[in-house]
């Protein structure tokens, strides 16, 4: 869906579109080098590559990019908050290993709740909050959960020998 076809709907004419420059040179969008995200999926990828069917959902945010080139990460994103929702139903479809990625900021805004769900449905799911310490999306503010990440997880519900903190830099 485009803005043209809203305008054709409205019985609108298309605007007129202005032709790129010859000094502007195509790149598709990636992750910022240096991002904690970029290790997440490298060490996220080699870990799936260990069973035979995995399934990985995400989430909006920067590390929806995730799914581009290089990593090819992400198998399903819907929308804000949906990929702890989405991984707890495909588990209880029998998907195994079901992995939700979820930034920081969007699961203090959208994320706690699927996780609160999984928690009351012993759902077998991963759920990986990627922590950049930032909100990148909207203009790099903390996010609610900055420094809180795993005391919020133990007020879900989420039982101690479950939370694990993994910084994934290569060493």
């Amino acid at each position: 869906l485009n803005p043209d076809s809203v305008r054709a709907a409205l019985g609108m004419e298309p605007l007129p579109v202005r032709e790129k420059e010859d000094i502007v040179v195509s790149r598709p969008p990636a992750l910022c080098q240096g991002c904690g995200h970029r290790d997440m999926y490298a060490a996220l990828n080699e870990v799936a590559r260990e069973y035979e069917d995995s399934r990985i959902f995400g989430d909006i945010g920067c590390y929806t990019l995730g799914a581009l080139s290089p990593f090819h990460a992400i198998h399903a994103c819907v929308e804000m908050g949906a990929s702890v929702t989405m991984a707890k139903g495909a588990a209880d479809a029998g998907q195994h290993p079901s992995i939700a990625v979820i930034g920081d900021s969007t699961f203090t805004h959208s994320g706690m709740t699927g996780l609160l769900d999984c928690v009351n449905s012993n759902a077998n799911v991963v759920v990986l909050i990627s922590d950049n310490l930032t909100t990148g999306m909207t203009g790099g503010q903390d996010s609610a959960g900055t420094g809180r990440l795993e005391q919020i997880c133990y007020g879900l519900g989420v039982a101690p020998e479950h939370v694990r903190v993994v910084v994934p830099l290569p060493k």
